[in-house]
């Protein structure tokens, strides 16, 4: 048995995100001892995609791979990235949407004995993006690299796309990871073929926010018109979100996903 431990953390958002990981990852090392670490970036640089500086940061904290979603394409001097030698081939964007922007939709990751295949995905349903069947996406990589077994961050928006998808794929996948709407769901578990799932991770950011954000700029959206975007709440407490999860390299099937969350003073 090849056993395996990833740590996984969901949309890190901003500073105070990075704050947040920063502070906690040592302990949950510690603690978990895990194999590979990864984290969800596309909030990393103010709430808005990634750059060279926030990588770098993550990277000094020992982060092996890195997913993204929609979002990044939102800052156009980070996606100078996906090309940079230093993040090429750890980093992911959605196979799905954009085919004509830069970045690779999967990758392996390997580290010694132990390898696997890192997917991005991106929803349909209530998703602005040009967006392809994620559903057809996957079956194609998997008849691709059918040598490795396949994690997947499935950023989306609607909870029923993702326990659809996370049953079409099972015994499949190693693992379907939810990303994007930022609040935790309580919903960790392993399907009858093997495969772990959890619908959001949640996000590592503020923790007194609208999902990571500046509460009262989010409310005013709702009362008004105005769509402009707004930042990440600068201060106050932190949570943080991450699973764990272990799993059987050589069978391809997850042993156990558990969900930590941390509320840290800042």
């Amino acid at each position: 048995m090849n056993q395996t431990k990833i740590l996984f953390f969901g949309d890190i958002v901003g500073a105070i995100g990075r704050k947040g990981v920063t502070e906690l990852l040592p302990a949950l090392r510690e603690e978990f001892a895990p194999d590979f670490v990864i984290g969800n970036v596309e909030n990393l640089s103010h709430g808005r995609g990634i750059s060279a500086k926030t990588l770098v940061e993550l990277d000094a904290l020992g982060f092996d791979a890195y997913t993204s979603g929609n979002h990044v394409w939102e800052n156009e001097a980070g996606l100078a990235c996906f090309s940079d030698a230093r993040w090429k081939d750890r980093l992911v964007r959605p196979a799905n949407i954009f085919p004509h922007y830069p970045g690779r939709g999967f990758m392996p990751i390997i580290k010694g004995d132990k390898a696997f295949l890192l997917v991005n995905l991106s929803g349909q349903l209530f998703m602005k993006g040009e967006g392809e069947s994620l559903f057809k996406v996957f079956d194609r990589i998997a008849k691709e690299r059918p040598e490795l077994p396949i994690l997947v961050d499935l950023h989306a928006e609607a909870t029923s796309e993702k326990e659809a998808f996370s049953h079409y794929v099972d015994g499949r996948a190693l693992a379907v990871l939810g990303t994007h709407t930022h609040v935790p769901t309580a919903d960790a578990k392993i399907l009858d073929g093997g495969t772990a799932y959890i619908t959001d991770v949640g996000r590592s950011g503020g923790y007194d926010s609208v999902v990571g954000f500046e509460k009262n700029a989010a409310v005013k959206r709702f009362l008004e018109t105005d769509e402009k975007a707004y930042d990440p709440t600068p201060k106050g407490r932190i949570e943080v979100n991450a699973v764990l999860l272990t799993a059987d390299l050589d069978t391809g099937r997850a042993l156990g996903l558990d969900h930590i969350r941390k509320i840290l003073d800042n």
